[in-house]
């Protein structure tokens, strides 16, 4: 998935139990866990938002 240009990834994970978020920019990756999907998703948008933000 996309968003603003900068890819993520969303995953189910089963221990624990949740979903992982992945989002990528040039060497540096970041990883987070949410118990759903939707909070995984909104999560990234959030991050790659705020270095979108504080690089500009």
């Amino acid at each position: 998935m996309k968003h603003r240009g900068i890819s993520y990834w969303v995953a189910e994970i089963g221990f624990p139990q949740g979903w992982k978020w992945t989002v990528r920019q040039d060497r540096t990756v970041t990883v987070g866990v949410c118990a759903t999907r939707a909070d995984a998703i909104r999560q990234a948008q959030t991050f790659i938002d705020a270095i979108m933000d504080w690089a500009a």
